[in-house]
């Protein structure tokens, strides 16, 4: 790669960064919200919500080492764009930054803006859907604000960015972790194991509960975005891939298992919060205070991650040609080291989707808009993201000239646990209400990109 090209930022990011990065991002709001859902969706049986896990994390790991296999050998600008483009060719490479800039980015992020306004309402005592379950037009205003904030630091303040993202990863490490022995250490950890045959669980249910826990582990697959901005990315990169998925899996398992513990099925049933029970019991009256504040920052370390690695992928088609106004989205400002025309751009995009989520959610149950209703902006768009993501692991097994990949590991097993983890995924996400409606805007919208 030619570091003096003007229109290529320098290399500023660590393996502690890029580890933060994906671990900061995937660890965000998903876990805390999506656990009393994976109850629900497996019938308060524990052990299959475990499984789920399982099933989601072969997505998640098997994916992380399958693509490993990628950045060993490629550090070029684009991340998932230039490993598609390595495996099946440029149209895949560009059909993939396509849909991640127009579609799966800006729906993650505006999802992930809103539950960080909702929990910062909960952190001061005000009525919010998800801690206190009332809707309140007032989370709107400060999921844009959180929008405009972060887009401004990634913009003007990347190395700011950066360091934020490494305090959020260990302040979210430390929330799960005190909530988890807690859990467990208060709790009742035999009855996480114990099975009950009045917890059945359809198989409908458990895909749901597969398509919940790929929520909360999404996100993984964004550090590849900031490739070459990573020092020595052959290493720092692969390495990221390798240890940070291994690390999300297991806290998430902690905490599942010591909410369970602690709770038991039948009260999640109920929807009693996990989090305000467990910080009560702890730290007393203050106790749901000061981890809603871990929570807020948390979320807020996802948004960051996110609205970081979103801004490079426009970038990255700006640079190959491949976008309207290539000239001007690739333009990298030399004050800052970042295509601040890129930015803007991304930002435009997300508040289309935050009124989407707005429409979905208040407009739906509040001003009758029934037409949004079940439009799942927050799950839909990540099942979308797995059939790329497929492409990817197909193109080890099957175009392995291409990848330069040598080991039996490598080769065969990595991808092919992959790529039923994502099959299992995808499959669940078919049966989600108006799937059919998602896919069709979704085609249509890379026919578009198509066009371009």
């Amino acid at each position: 790669m030619n570091n003096n090209n003007p229109n290529i930022p320098k290399r500023k990011f660590g393996l502690l960064t890029t580890i933060a990065m994906i671990v900061g991002i995937v660890i965000g709001s998903g876990i805390f919200f999506k656990t009393p859902t994976i109850i629900q969706n497996t019938n308060g049986n524990v052990v299959m919500g475990i499984l789920a896990f399982v099933v989601a994390a072969m997505g998640i790991v098997f994916g992380g080492l399958t693509i490993s296999q990628y950045s060993s050998n490629d550090n070029k600008i684009g991340g998932l764009v230039s490993y598609c483009e390595t495996s099946w060719g440029q149209v895949l490479g560009f059909l993939a930054g396509w849909f991640q800039s127009i579609i799966y980015y800006p729906a993650i992020i505006a999802v992930i803006a809103w539950v960080g306004a909702n929990y910062t309402f909960g952190l001061f005592g005000l009525p919010n859907l998800l801690t206190t379950g009332d809707f309140n037009l007032g989370v709107w205003p400060l999921a844009i604000g959180y929008l405009v904030f972060y887009y401004i630091v990634n913009t003007f303040q990347t190395k700011n960015a950066s360091k934020f993202q490494s305090f959020a990863m260990f302040a979210k490490i430390f929330a799960l972790l005190v909530l988890s022995i807690s859990g467990l250490v208060l709790g009742n950890p035999t009855s996480v194991i114990a099975i009950n045959p009045s917890y059945v669980t359809t198989s409908t249910g458990f895909l749901t509960a597969v398509i919940a826990v790929a929520f909360a582990t999404d996100g993984w697959m964004i550090a590849p975005s900031i490739a070459h901005e990573i020092k020595d990315p052959q290493k720092n990169l692969t390495k990221a891939l390798v240890l940070a998925p291994l690390i999300i899996v297991f806290l998430y398992l902690l905490y599942f298992c010591g909410v369970c513990s602690f709770l038991g099925p039948d009260a999640l049933l109920a929807g009693v919060d996990p989090i305000s029970s467990i910080s009560n019991a702890i730290l007393g009256p203050w106790g749901i205070k000061i981890v809603l504040l871990f929570i807020v920052v948390s979320v807020l370390g996802t948004l960051n991650g996110l609205i970081l690695g979103y801004i490079r992928t426009p970038y990255a088609l700006a640079v190959r040609g491949e976008l309207p106004f290539s000239a001007s989205l690739a333009k990298i400002n030399k004050k800052y080291d970042t295509p601040i025309n890129a930015s803007i751009a991304c930002f435009v995009v997300n508040l289309v989707f935050l009124m989407f989520h707005f429409l979905s959610l208040d407009g739906a149950a509040v001003y009758g808009l029934t037409l949004f209703e079940g439009l799942a902006i927050d799950d839909l768009p990540i099942v979308m993201n797995y059939l790329f993501l497929c492409c990817m692991y197909f193109g080890v097994l099957l175009r392995p000239d291409k990848v330069k990949t040598t080991s039996f590991l490598g080769r065969y097993v990595y991808p092919t646990l992959a790529i039923i983890g994502s099959m299992i995924i995808l499959y669940g996400g078919i049966t989600r209400p108006k799937f059919n409606v998602y896919m069709l805007i979704t085609l249509v919208i890379i026919a578009v990109g198509l066009l371009i």
